[in-house]
């Protein structure tokens, strides 16, 4: 039996576009500010 060789592990760097991809900041604010202006819009005065 011959002993068995790999090559080197070289993990692939997966890189993330910045350009036409919306940012997870972006998703919060679309949630959170409505939900503040109807909050504030409920509030009795």
């Amino acid at each position: 039996m011959t002993p068995v060789s790999y090559p080197a592990y070289h993990p692939r760097v997966i890189s993330r576009p910045t350009r036409g991809r919306t940012s997870t900041v972006t998703y919060v604010l679309l949630i959170t500010v409505p939900a503040i202006v109807a909050v504030a819009a409920l509030r009795p005065r």
